[in-house]
């Protein structure tokens, strides 16, 4: 299982990239970044895409992700993927024919380059060898995290946006979390905004660890506020009990079988 992060961040700024995981090099999680980072045949072999909520920051690199897989006249096919209500937001608000072309229909009827798949927490999907599971989580929208599982219960965790939630870690239970991708978005001092709008805090995410009933051999944490970067590092680093890493752009995580788990910094996009 191969992470790459193209962007982890909660708000872009210069070396700041909005949202987006891309596993094994075929399918993403969520879509914040995409044709920025990767060059046109890395584009397409991406054939699935996970949201977890229609967000802008977390949704807008697929209208150009789809203008080049149709320029590139190779004939493939992006399934995007999430719960009703995230995948109704999209066909209503962004591929409307109005913000942006329904590419549901282009370049033809018969076959489109985007075909919409909607997922449940009680129908799994399966896709490359994996066996994706959606929960719903605690976001001021509709939105999901994903359980991305190997054949041995090997899992990758990834919440999305969410304040304290429950669902997902008792789902979680069930297999053997690898790595745990997961947000802390504002210093505690912004306690009250972090609940308005559905993030967490460090002092959150110290009291959403305790839910878990292991911890995961890694935990990483994205959608870090970039103003807010250094505050929220010094108070993740008082916590006691959990190490964490923060996400970086770039970053390649490598999770092998056993206990092996390794990350580096990529020279480059591709």
């Amino acid at each position: 299982m191969k992470i790459k992060v193209l962007g982890s961040s909660g708000s872009e700024a210069p070396g700041h990239n909005s949202p987006a995981f891309l596993l094994d090099d075929f399918l993403l999680l969520d879509a914040g970044t995409i044709a920025g980072c990767l060059d046109r045949d890395a584009q397409c072999r991406i054939t699935h895409i996970l949201l977890t909520h229609a967000h802008l920051d977390h949704v807008k690199g697929i209208p150009s992700l789809l203008d080049n897989i149709v320029a590139s006249k190779q004939n493939c096919q992006l399934a995007v993927i999430s719960g009703k209500e995230v995948l109704a937001d999209l066909k209503r608000n962004i591929f409307n024919d109005r913000i942006w072309p329904n590419f549901a229909e282009l370049p033809s009827i018969e076959r489109p380059v985007m075909r919409y798949q909607a997922i449940s927490s009680r129908n799994p999907l399966l896709a490359g060898g994996y066996t994706i599971r959606a929960v719903p989580v605690s976001h001021n929208v509709p939105a999901y995290g994903y359980i991305v599982a190997d054949g041995d219960g090997n899992a990758l965790v990834y919440t999305g946006d969410s304040g304290p939630t429950e669902r997902i870690w008792k789902v979680l239970a069930r297999f053997r979390a690898r790595v745990l991708i997961t947000e802390v978005s504002f210093p505690n001092h912004l306690r009250s905004l972090a609940d308005a709008s559905g993030h967490m805090t460090p002092g959150l995410f110290a009291k959403e660890i305790k839910k878990l009933s292991a911890i995961p051999d890694r935990i990483l944490i994205t959608h870090v506020k970039p103003y807010y970067r250094d505050a929220i590092q010094a108070e993740m680093a008082r916590l006691d009990g959990v190490s964490v890493e923060f996400l970086r752009d770039g970053m390649e995580i490598l999770v092998t079988p056993g206990d092996g788990c390794e990350s580096h910094e990529s020279a480059g996009y591709h």
